[in-house]
């Protein structure tokens, strides 16, 4: 006996994600994640807060010597980022 129309659950989760509104929030939960992977524990450690709109993502840095570090490495953050992410969701950095 088949069963007709039948999901997997995986299906079944992205249509719950998608008619929640969640996939702004995941996608950016994935971005967080991703970042302090990029950057290492000593630059994630140092990062205070985080925010990402309109495919910038803004950091708040509590060492002015970190931050120049990062900002050194920048282009090569965002590219890491979107490489690991799969697509082109961080066009720019700001650190704060």
């Amino acid at each position: 006996m088949k069963r007709e129309g039948a999901k997997t659950i995986a299906e079944v989760l992205m249509d719950v994600v998608s008619e929640s509104g969640l996939n702004d929030g995941l996608q950016r939960v994935k971005i967080f994640k991703t970042w302090d992977i990029v950057v290492g524990e000593k630059y994630a450690n140092a990062t205070v807060n985080k925010f990402y709109r309109d495919k910038i993502l803004y950091c708040t840095i509590s060492s002015s010597m970190l931050r120049s570090q990062l900002y050194m490495k920048k282009q090569n953050i965002i590219s890491e980022l979107n490489s690991m992410l799969g697509n082109a969701y961080v066009s720019d950095i700001v650190l704060k």
